[in-house]
């Protein structure tokens, strides 16, 4: 593999191109092999029952780096489509409120459950006192559960669009749960996610876009399966608590923590 087989990068992994139909994830050097073990499992278990997901073919070990091959999905991601044709981004919007819906089943394998999840990620977060996480423990334990498939990483980035398909991606973060916990992560990525653009007004042009973004898919997915906009907002405080232990920017944590700190002098 060379620099010009790299398809896409993130924070945790980087994408090349394996062969014609293929693809490998290779994990960055500071991921444990836990982390690629699971998205392995994960991943293989959601393409058996739903077939919304990319093909798994073998974990491979690739210079001291876990890496998984995947089948390799041509199109464009949902988020590149949006920023290409924002005139019918609303259409997207809505279409994206289906796709996570459609994805909401039953879990029939083993999976962690959203509420032991949300605490383990908030037990990391340096940003915050333990008075102030075991105010969020006691709150996580009144919130409803279930046992239905939350990606929990679903956003227009995770979606590729194979003719007019949704195919969706990045399945590491997966857990069981109610799943208006999955929707109010959506939404708060969609509402908050910070996007590094020096100019100011690109910058509060994006700021709109996301905003109008979260406004469609939240109206859609309401529309569709009759949730309340009340039920989904009670997951917020948790899942930006969860948040700040992400690689996100300096500044999209301050207005995550300012949130969180508020919330929590409340509840």
């Amino acid at each position: 593999m060379t620099k010009e087989k790299l398809l896409a990068q993130g924070n945790t992994a980087e994408i090349y191109i394996y062969s014609a139909d293929k693809v490998i994830k290779l994990f960055r050097k500071n991921m444990p092999y836990v982390a690629c073990e699971s998205e392995y499992y994960i991943t293989s278990n959601v393409y058996q029952s739903l077939k919304t997901c990319p093909k798994v073919y073998e974990q491979i070990d690739v210079d001291d780096r876990n890496g998984i091959v995947y089948e390799r999905i041509v199109g464009k991601t949902l988020l590149n489509l949006m920023l290409l044709k924002m005139w019918k981004s609303k259409q997207m919007a809505k279409q994206m409120a289906q796709y996570h819906v459609d994805i909401q089943k039953e879990v029939t394998f083993e999976l962690p459950s959203v509420h032991n999840k949300l605490k383990i990620d908030i037990s990391a977060v340096v940003e915050l006192e333990q008075k102030e996480k075991d105010v969020l423990y006691e709150y996580i334990d009144k919130l409803p559960r279930g046992n239905l498939l939350c990606h929990f990483d679903f956003h227009p980035g995770n979606i590729i669009m194979r003719d007019n398909q949704a195919v969706v991606i990045d399945w590491m973060t997966a857990c069981r749960g109610d799943k208006l916990s999955d929707v109010a992560r959506t939404g708060v990525m969609l509402k908050y996610a910070d996007i590094p653009i020096k100019s100011k007004i690109l910058k509060k042009i994006m700021r709109k876009f996301q905003n109008r973004i979260c406004q469609e898919y939240l109206k859609e997915y309401i529309s569709i399966t009759g949730a309340q906009i009340a039920e989904i907002e009670k997951w917020e405080y948790p899942i930006m608590a969860a948040r700040l232990r992400e690689w996100v920017p300096k500044s999209e944590k301050q207005v995550l923590l300012k949130f969180v700190r508020e919330y929590g002098k409340r509840a």
